[in-house]
């Protein structure tokens, strides 16, 4: 068999897309084509990695590309899980499957695939590879599972002539620690549990604020709140920054590139605040991550042995504060409330021995999980069996 044709596509912004970069980058080395379709700041500097043959951006409700934020962090405006929930059925599967399965469509028209390579959010690609006969493999993105529930989603997905079990694809990947799925809730028939993979560390010398952090002999700490809700967590940077400054710890914030970090408004010398830092980079420093519960930012920090306090925005990330929780390896703080000495007790009790070592516990369970690499031959088999 000669080198196949995969057609890399996701439904949402950049926490959908990195879960696929492991597999691609895997295929890639392989031999194989890709060609990725994503929305327009998600996909932004990714025609020049050279992993993909093309990268055709798209807006994902076929709306023209937001205007870019103006620098600062807009206003804290949470929304309940249970509606989150709900939007997996009349948002995700319900207005942009539809168009999401037309626009994959016309892609594999003009580049005829041989695989669809898309995230689990992606129900229109799945839908658009099975109408014209590909094999899909669908990569998971809610380390959880509990977001997609069928009470929402089963009308929305019988439209697409799918259902919660073809929703999966040919092959389901779970790049995440079974420990950090919801107990009640069994990995999906044939899923490929593999180790969840970050971005390499870029060459050259450690960035200064790296370094920065690891000539402290005290606690140092790492605050993010991801790449979408960090320009909608309204003052929470600044209390969570006032609430760690003056303690003894060192403090390495990373905003965002679409964030001025001078719109922060805290300054101390214990605090450095950055738009961008490599996470590969920065997490083998730290005693601590503080963040905001989105999927990545927990794995990854789990994934290095480390403790994690999650203030929690949206999307799945409450029920990961709830996961990490329920492991030891982390605490929960309340977005809207928190503030001063909460913040610092919250991040002392991580700073215990109980939450490091639970959190060094999932650490050896990611360590012994297969690499995303070895899906490859399976890939291929998948592939050859409809050829």
């Amino acid at each position: 068999m000669g080198p196949v044709r995969v057609l890399v596509s996701f439904a949402g912004g950049r926490g959908h897309l990195l879960p696929l970069l492991p597999l691609a980058r895997a295929l890639r080395d392989a031999g194989h084509r890709l060609v990725l379709s994503g929305g327009h700041r998600a996909v932004a500097g990714m025609a020049g990695t050279g992993l993909f043959d093309q990268v055709l951006p798209h807006d994902r409700l076929g709306q023209p590309p937001p205007e870019p934020p103006d620098g600062g962090t807009g206003d804290l405006d949470l929304t309940p899980l249970e509606v989150e929930a709900e939007r997996i059925g009349s948002g995700w599967a319900g207005r942009m499957g539809p168009r999401n399965r037309v626009r994959t469509a016309g892609v594999l028209e003009r580049w005829p695939a041989d695989l669809v390579l898309c995230d689990e959010m992606d129900f229109g690609s799945v839908a658009a590879a099975r109408d014209a006969g590909l094999p899909c493999v669908v990569v998971d993105v809610i380390a959880s599972g509990a977001l997609t529930r069928p009470e929402h989603v089963t009308g929305p997905l019988a439209d697409l002539g799918l259902d919660v079990v073809t929703a999966k694809g040919d092959l389901p990947v779970v790049p995440f620690p079974p420990c950090l799925r919801d107990p009640a809730l069994p990995l999906p028939a044939g899923a490929a549990v593999v180790r969840p993979e970050e971005p390499a560390a870029p060459d050259g010398p450690e960035p200064d604020a790296v370094g920065w952090l690891r000539a402290h002999d005290g606690p140092r700490v790492y605050l993010t709140l991801g790449t979408v809700f960090n320009t909608g967590s309204g003052d929470l940077f600044a209390r969570l920054l006032r609430g760690l400054a003056g303690r003894g710890a060192r403090v390495l914030a990373t905003v965002g590139r679409e964030v001025d970090p001078a719109r922060v408004g805290v300054s101390a010398d214990d605090v450095r605040v950055e738009r961008f830092v490599p996470q590969a980079q920065v997490l083998p420093a730290v005693d601590v991550v503080v963040n905001h519960g989105g999927s990545g930012s927990v794995v990854g920090a789990l994934a290095h042995g480390v403790p994690v306090v999650a203030a929690p925005l949206g999307a799945d990330q409450e029920l990961n504060a709830a996961r990490l929780t329920a492991l030891g390896a982390g605490l929960r703080l309340d977005p809207v409330t928190t503030a001063g000495d909460d913040v610092w007790r919250a991040v002392s009790s991580a700073l215990e021995t109980g939450p490091r070592a639970a959190a060094r516990q999932v650490a050896d369970e990611v360590a012994a999980l297969p690499v995303v690499a070895s899906l490859v031959s399976r890939v291929d088999r998948l592939v050859g069996s409809t050829l």
